[in-house]
């Protein structure tokens, strides 16, 4: 039985394989920043973002694509940004039970958002998501540090 199960585990994803799977982007779409691969999944089905419904925040246009994280820790994702973002300012906060931290272009324009899974603050854990947001106008640093929090901050 479980050997049937496996054979027609593989034939489905060799079959998603042939047909080209899904799309996998090395940047999101709505920013142009580099996407971490561990957007896509085991199976590679691709990383094409959930698009997020606009928002306002503090009387900012706030877009937002959003992307599950696969097989990586926090810290691990945390350092791949701190290396392709190194331009950016970075905050860490902690709402939810989960770790919210924050890279940001200074103008507050473009925000990447990576949340881990439920944890202690300081307890490295899964990551759970990443988050690329475009604010126009820009969010103040006070505003992008209150975000994770689930408190906003205006100023």
């Amino acid at each position: 039985m479980r050997c049937a199960a496996l054979l027609i585990t593989l034939a489905l994803v060799e079959l998603g394989n042939a047909a080209g799977g899904g799309k996998v982007l090395t940047e999101d779409p709505l920013t142009g920043l580099p996407l971490i691969p561990q957007t896509d999944s085991r199976l590679h089905l691709g990383n094409e973002p959930q698009k997020i419904p606009d928002m306002t925040i503090c009387k900012s246009k706030v877009q937002t694509d959003f992307y599950p994280l696969f097989d990586i820790k926090t810290s691990a994702t945390l350092a791949w940004y701190a290396g392709h973002l190194p331009l950016f300012r970075k905050v860490h906060g902690f709402g939810m039970n989960r770790s919210q931290d924050a890279f940001y272009k200074t103008d507050g324009t473009m925000i990447v958002g990576i949340t881990g899974t439920p944890a202690p603050d300081g307890q490295d854990s899964e990551g759970y998501s990443v988050a690329y947001m475009h604010a126009e106008p820009g969010l103040s640093e006070k505003t992008i540090a209150s975000l994770g929090a689930g408190k906003i901050v205006c100023q």
